[in-house]
Order: C-alpha cells, then sequence, then structure tokens
C-alpha cells in the first residue's frame, strides 16, 4: 500500500525532473567540451585537467543532492544519507573551486565575476550546509543545503536559458551582451526565487510583530 502523501510525490517529481535535466544538459555540455574541435584547450594542464577535474567533482552533486531531500531515506538509512552528504560536500567544494578558477582565468571577460562569484556562493553555502549539519541545526541545514544546489544546478538554468532565450532575452540584440545578461540571470534569479521561499515568505506570512 502506497502511503506517500502528494505532497512527497509532487517533490519526488519534481526531484527526477531536476535529475533528468541534469543528465541532459550534462550529456550537451560534455558533447560542447570535449567534442568540438573548437572548444579543446591548447595543452592537458592548460584547460581539460581543470575541467574534467570540475565534471568529476560535480557528478556526486549533481546526482547525489536530490537524495539528500527524501525523507524515507534520513529516516530508514541515516548512515547512506550521511555517506552522500560528505560525497556532496566534498564534490561540491572543489568543483566550486575548479569553478572559481576555470572562472577567473576564462577567455570571457563579461563572464569571469559572475562565474567566481557563482563559485564562491556555492562553497559558502555548502561549508554552511556542512557545519549546521554538524551543530545538529537542521532546520538551518536544510535551508543552506537548497542554496547549495541550487547553484549547483547552474549547469541547468544556463542551458534553458539558452534554449530560450529569444523569448527570455529578445530585448538585449547584441550577441555578447545577451552572453553576459544570460550568466548572471542563470544564478542570480534562481537564488532569488530560493530566498523568497524559504527566507522572506515565511517572515511576510509572520503576522506576530516585536514589541
Amino acid at each position: 500500500m502506497n502511503n506517500t502523501s502528494p505532497r512527497h510525490r509532487w517533490t519526488y517529481a519534481w526531484l527526477a525532473t531536476l535529475c533528468a535535466l541534469s543528465a541532459y544538459y550534462l550529456y550537451r555540455a560534455i558533447n560542447y567540451r570535449y567534442f568540438t574541435p573548437a572548444q579543446q584547450g591548447p595543452d592537458f594542464v592548460a584547460k581539460q585537467f581543470w575541467y574534467v577535474s570540475h565534471l568529476l567533482f560535480a557528478l556526486p552533486v549533481l546526482f547525489g543532492a536530490p537524495l539528500q531531500f527524501i525523507a524515507e531515506l534520513r529516516q530508514r538509512a541515516p548512515r547512506v544519507h550521511r555517506a552522500v552528504g560528505k560525497a556532496y560536500v566534498i564534490g561540491a567544494c572543489v568543483a566550486a573551486l575548479t569553478a572559481i578558477y576555470l572562472g577567473g582565468t576564462g577567455q570571457y571577460e563579461g563572464s569571469r565575476l559572475s562565474i567566481v562569484l557563482t563559485g564562491l556562493l556555492w562553497l559558502f553555502f555548502t561549508l554552511a550546509a556542512w557545519r549546521m549539519a554538524v551543530a545538529r541545526n537542521f532546520m538551518a541545514h536544510r535551508a543552506f543545503m537548497i542554496r547549495s544546489y541550487t547553484l549547483a544546478l547552474v549547469l541547468v538554468w544556463l542551458r534553458l536559458m539558452y534554449d530560450f532565450q529569444d523569448y527570455l532575452f529578445f530585448y538585449v540584440k547584441n550577441a555578447d551582451l545577451r552572453d553576459t545578461t544570460r550568466e548572471w540571470a542563470s544564478w542570480v534569479l534562481p537564488l532569488l526565487v530560493v530566498e523568497f521561499w524559504i527566507s522572506w515568505r515565511p517572515q511576510l506570512s509572520n503576522r506576530q510583530r516585536l514589541s
């Protein structure tokens, strides 16, 4: 008998959708980066080493994070939850650091600051989530984990915006300026939505006033 509540079913469907989108856009990113001759670096150490490292450590992040939001797994298999969480923290920290390096040394000047800030925030949110888990402040841990996973999905948000850029950024005619706008929007907009949901909305709905 299935006792899963409608809310949990919606959560599982949303997580499955994010996993599918992650797999699809990860495939496209790999195909573009490693099988397009114009995108291959001049030598292994200069470019491919950093991209490969970023990719490998991002894998447990993209596909391990959804497991952390499954309540049944946390309750029935806490050791698995902790093991996946440790893999996530290690993977996210290394992926964030390599993203900072790649962003700071990237060839697109308009994208450097955006990528570096994304990496720094991702690193901070991940370490904050880990620190709150150690302190057993699980409400704060969950909030920081949601923020961290949101930035981990920049891969998805960026390419979704690319696919629909003619509708989202129709007002930006210059191609380079549109790329820069998309880079910023790919993490600023999702993070604003998350902050509204987990932080601003509860405060607005709380009608109690402090004396």
